[in-house]
């Protein structure tokens, strides 16, 4: 605990990969479907007993730490611990006096900038705790997907669209809908068969590979262009195929690899190592596979049956890369915990009776 200041509350946010339909939400307005993995990040605010510089401190896997004066909240550096400063600016900005002088820490389980949200889970936790120690209220989760949009999107000038932080708020498989009104339509509580996430070690900067893109799809660029208009089809056989009694994984797992070669030949933006990865797991009987995010290194996933899972994690051994298996995605969005719950890992406990449809009460359970 950090001296002077007394536990106000954890949140917890999953990160999530892309089964279809990335950039859509800025590009064309038209949805993605997206699934929570069992991969979070945690979030706990102290509130302080009086005022004083807010104190940012990240944990594993970055071991940063920094104080800001709340005045100075608008002045980044450039590092990851922008995003937990951005969003207590954006909070702070609807006039919560409460927030100075707080303490707030964050850890993860998730790679760092590798297309499964890293960035959207930290700013969608850090807003679920900040909004209930300024507000003193169950935040809704909208408040809380808004809150964490403005301070990636908006305050940091990433230009992240709205699939991201919809995922991380919401959790279970869904299908994301940007327009007017961000909306995310549950499709399914969850993927029933093993998800194996490749992490290929390689990096890159979302912000800079955004940027490019939007240029490139601004110029009109026929690749890019012509993803935009297909992809949507995709995005809409996958919900109608994930949205069933008894869903048909092999069909998906088609529909997956379809959304990849898209992506891979009209964007762009998959890696040698990443197309190594992904002919091996269908070669080994992997369901389907693709990238997931902005590419370019990262992370990319496969849907794979049982009977495969052994060959296809075999297939990975002599690889650079780094194999999860998942046996089940995470049905749960953003929830809140006791403090207590955070171990020294960075590893979130979530237990028993959480919600998928918002955020949860840290006493109360409501």
């Amino acid at each position: 605990m950090a001296s002077g200041c007394r536990p106000a509350v954890t949140a917890s946010a999953p990160g999530r990969i892309c089964l279809a339909g990335e950039s859509l939400d800025w590009m064309t307005g038209d949805p993605s479907i997206v699934s929570a993995i069992p991969m979070r990040t945690t979030v706990t605010v102290y509130s302080s007993h009086r005022p004083g510089p807010v104190q940012l401190r990240a944990a594993a896997p970055l071991w940063m730490s920094r104080t800001t004066a709340v005045e100075q909240l608008g002045d980044y550096t450039g590092d990851e611990l922008d995003h937990l400063q951005a969003s207590v600016r954006v909070v702070a900005r609807r006039g919560a006096r409460r927030l100075a002088g707080t303490v707030i820490e964050s850890s993860t389980t998730l790679p760092i900038a590798a297309g499964v949200s890293s960035s959207a889970a930290v700013t969608v936790a850090a807003a679920a705790a900040l909004l209930l120690v300024a507000d003193r209220t169950l935040p809704h989760p909208d408040t809380v997907a808004t809150m964490a949009f403005r301070a990636e999107s908006i305050e940091l000038h990433t230009g992240a669209g709205w699939m991201d932080f919809l995922a991380c708020t919401y959790g279970g498989v869904r299908q994301v809908f940007p327009g007017q009104h961000p909306r995310a339509a549950k499709v399914a509580d969850g993927i029933a068969v093993p998800i194996v996430l490749i992490d290929t070690g390689q990096r890159h900067c979302t912000a800079r590979v955004l940027a490019s893109k939007r240029e490139r799809f601004h110029a009109k660029e026929p690749g890019i262009r012509h993803y935009a208009h297909r992809a949507p089809a995709l995005v809409a056989d996958m919900a109608a195929a994930l949205d069933t009694e008894h869903p048909d994984y092999p069909a998906i797992g088609a529909l997956i690899t379809r959304a990849h070669r898209l992506l891979a030949d009209r964007v762009r933006c998959s890696t040698p190592l990443i197309e190594e990865c992904i002919t091996r797991c269908l070669t080994a009987g992997a369901y389907g596979a693709k990238v997931s995010g902005s590419g370019h290194g990262g992370c990319l996933f496969a849907l794979v049956g049982w009977d495969a899972l052994e060959p296809v994690r075999a297939a990975l051994a002599e690889l650079p890369v780094r194999v999860t298996v998942f046996t089940a995605s995470d049905a749960h969005g953003v929830v809140f915990l006791p403090a207590d719950h955070q171990n020294d890992k960075g590893t979130t406990h979530a237990g028993p009776g959480h919600i998928d449809q918002g955020v949860r009460h840290p006493r109360t359970g409501r």
